[in-house]
């Protein structure tokens, strides 16, 4: 790949001192008509890790066709960061990773690593080292996507060596807007009832638009598997990737159990009250 021009993100920027970002600064970039990311990542980041937020855009007409793009036409979103001091780059799209494929997004995450000089992270790789972490085999899946995407979301998961049980759809309305960003929390847990007696390793509530930190709440103080979502995997494992020297929460138990999110969701408006 060809430089960046003023773009190039040096690690030398590591010595700056932010104020709201003292360990680190992540770059995320979200799908241009996302509504979940943001508030989910406000909520999930550990104190002394902060966030800019670009967007993914794409003029397709098509859903599958502007995933696509997202990754394609990575550069042009980089543009919307400047020279701000990122300490890793994370995508926030799962879509765009399963119809990428396995191979080529990893080949693709290293190329630009090497080009950036930072860790760059997509939401799908996280999600599949945090079910590693888990020791995860055998997955249920929770899905507020069209069958296409979740097909496609299948067929990466086992590319990556699990085993998919159940397949449980979420219900969504779709006022001329999007589908699954107009999901609810309340359509959410009502999908995960369904899934109340699940023998999986694990629960995956795929996408980064569907609401989750009520569900994995609710879902913590419940005997069963563990529940994860795409967007607490990416954060999770974008403050992991920042740096070994800072006292951020890199251990997943700790992420799942929400000792430190909790009353963040709850300040938020986003996630009940917990006890």
């Amino acid at each position: 790949m060809k430089p960046l021009l003023n773009l190039e993100i040096q690690r030398n920027y590591f010595f700056v001192s932010l104020e709201y970002a003292p360990f680190g600064l992540i770059g995320l970039l979200t799908p241009q008509a996302n509504t979940t990311v943001e508030p989910e990542a406000w909520a999930l980041l550990p104190t002394g890790y902060s966030l800019v937020n670009a967007r993914l855009v794409s003029k397709a007409p098509s859903l599958n066709q502007r995933l696509t793009d997202y990754f394609d036409q990575l550069e042009s979103s980089l543009l919307q960061f400047g020279n701000a001091p990122l300490s890793v780059l994370a995508l926030a799209c799962t879509g765009s990773s399963y119809l990428m494929g396995r191979k080529q997004e990893a080949q693709w995450v290293n190329a630009w690593q090497t080009r950036l000089n930072i860790p760059v992270v997509t939401a799908g790789l996280a999600v599949a080292a945090a079910l590693k972490t888990l020791g995860a085999r055998r997955l249920d899946l929770l899905s507020p996507y069209p069958n296409d995407l979740t097909q496609a979301s299948i067929a990466y998961w086992v590319s990556h060596g699990f085993d998919i049980g159940t397949v449980q759809a979420v219900n969504a309305s779709d006022p001329g807007f999007h589908a699954i960003y107009t999901t609810s929390s309340e359509s959410a847990n009502n999908a995960a009832l369904a899934l109340r007696t699940s023998s999986a390793d694990a629960v995956l509530m795929l996408g980064t638009g569907m609401p989750s930190l009520k569900t994995l709440l609710i879902q913590r103080d419940r005997m069963g598997p563990p529940w994860l979502s795409s967007m607490l995997a990416l954060m999770w494992q974008s403050v992991a990737a920042i740096s070994n020297t800072h006292s951020g929460p890199s251990e997943l138990q700790v992420w799942l159990e929400a000792r430190h999110w909790a009353h963040r969701a709850q300040a938020m408006g986003i996630a009940p009250a917990t006890t």
